[in-house]
């Protein structure tokens, strides 16, 4: 909550215990947030990422 490149952060059920999305200027920037952040939070013993390669739909409109 106090990180101010986390935009969004969910408690999951399933394979992972947190979805964390980032917002980072590049990879070598995500690299280290990850390193100096997320690694280091007490109890994290791994952290699995994703970056997606394209954007197909975007949207917050719901049909109503």
């Amino acid at each position: 909550a106090k990180l101010p490149q986390v935009m969004e952060c969910y408690l999951m059920l399933g394979d992972c215990d947190a979805l964390v999305r980032v917002v980072a200027a590049g990879i070598d920037d995500y690299r280290r947030f990850q390193s100096e952040h997320l690694s280091r939070i007490k109890g994290v013993q791994n952290v699995k990422t994703d970056v997606p390669s394209q954007t197909i739909k975007y949207t917050s409109e719901l049909p109503l």
